[in-house]
């Protein structure tokens, strides 16, 4: 997919075991509303539908793998 964090973290470190999205808020703003999306960069975490995490701001990449293996069985 094309989706990477500015610490280097890339969405096929997770290939297999998680979804990764990304989302403009420029362009919806709809569901930055609905996502309580106050700053950017935001990572949520969702589980069943459900944010179970949100992480906002510009993070060390040891704190977002910490983060997902919480959500990661």
């Amino acid at each position: 997919m094309g989706v990477e964090t500015s610490g280097g973290l890339s969405a096929q470190d997770y290939a297999g075991k998680l979804k990764v999205t990304k989302l403009n808020v420029d362009e919806v703003m709809n569901s930055a509303g609905r996502f309580n999306i106050r700053g950017i960069p935001t990572l949520l975490v969702f589980r069943d539908g459900q944010v179970v995490e949100q992480i906002v701001g510009t993070v060390p990449k040891d704190q977002i793998t910490k983060a997902l293996a919480r959500h990661i069985a």
